[in-house]
């Protein structure tokens, strides 16, 4: 079949989780507003306090409120918090495939901002935001055509073939375009939904240009561990990757000891079951 990508059903923010992301971009962000926006919307708000107490910022107490979670997670991690709850009200009910996407956006964040702080540590909470909308084409797809998507997803995992390939056959599309069109909602730097369109098939990395370059980098090397790390937590998504693990290490000039950190501190991180 051949789809349209402006007639698919997109995550749409619920209205306070709307107002949040508005004041969130805007140039003075307003924090009581906020508060109020994000109180007002219980789903919000619980999703807010479980990212604050994740073990990826979880801290020596646990966070119990909106304004605390606010204050110590900054704008950047409430913003991902703020899509995360966005991202799951798409999930279809009871998708176990929905799911597994959901599980692989949230381990490929995580790696990602391990990645960024051992090479960019100042916009690692960008790259944590890049890594959680990743795939969000994949859940539009998912959504929009269960039952077809669900069989991808198995092929893709029983045989593993790349989903991309899979869903270019089947849709006449790859989730990356989806990707891009779904990440306009999410007020992404216009370099990142650039990036985003265009993952999978784009060339082949050979030097770091410019930032958008060493985000790619940064994206392709969160792939690369998740699939030398055996999580059994949820099914490993195949997707196609351009560049190999040492290409990419050298690429942006980690260490081998530091992707052995990084992979130690996932393999404690990845998640076990949606946040």
């Amino acid at each position: 079949m051949e789809i349209s990508i402006n007639q698919l059903e997109m995550p749409k923010a619920s209205a306070y989780a709307a107002v949040a992301l508005d004041i969130i971009n805007s140039d003075s962000p307003d924090f009581k507003q906020l508060e109020k926006a994000i109180m007002h919307d219980p789903f919000l708000a619980s999703t807010l306090i479980r990212y604050a107490n994740s073990p990826l910022n979880r801290r020596a107490q646990d966070v119990m409120n909106v304004p605390n979670a606010i204050q110590l997670l900054g704008l950047k991690s409430v913003r991902s918090a703020v899509v995360t709850a966005t991202i799951r009200s798409l999930l279809p009910a009871e998708s176990d495939t929905g799911l597994a996407i959901l599980n692989h956006m949230l381990n490929i964040s995580v790696l990602c901002k391990l990645i960024a702080r051992q090479c960019c540590p100042a916009v690692s909470d960008d790259l944590e935001f890049l890594g959680l909308v990743h795939d969000v084409g994949m859940l539009v797809l998912a959504a929009n055509y269960q039952c077809s998507y669900d069989k991808l997803l198995a092929l893709s995992v029983s045989e593993n073939k790349q989903l991309d390939i899979l869903e270019q056959e089947e849709f006449s599309v790859t989730h990356d375009a989806v990707t891009g069109r779904a990440a306009e909602e999410f007020r992404l730097p216009h370099s990142h939904i650039e990036l985003l369109k265009s993952f999978h098939c784009r060339a082949p990395l050979q030097a770091l240009s410019d930032e958008k370059d060493r985000d790619a980098a940064i994206l392709s090397l969160a792939h690369a561990v998740l699939s030398d790390i055996d999580t059994n937590k949820s099914p490993q998504i195949s997707e196609t990757m351009l560049e190999s693990t040492c290409q990419l290490q050298e690429l942006l000039a980690l260490s081998t000891e530091q992707v052995e950190q990084i992979t130690t501190e996932a393999s404690e991180l990845l998640v076990v079951s949606v946040v």
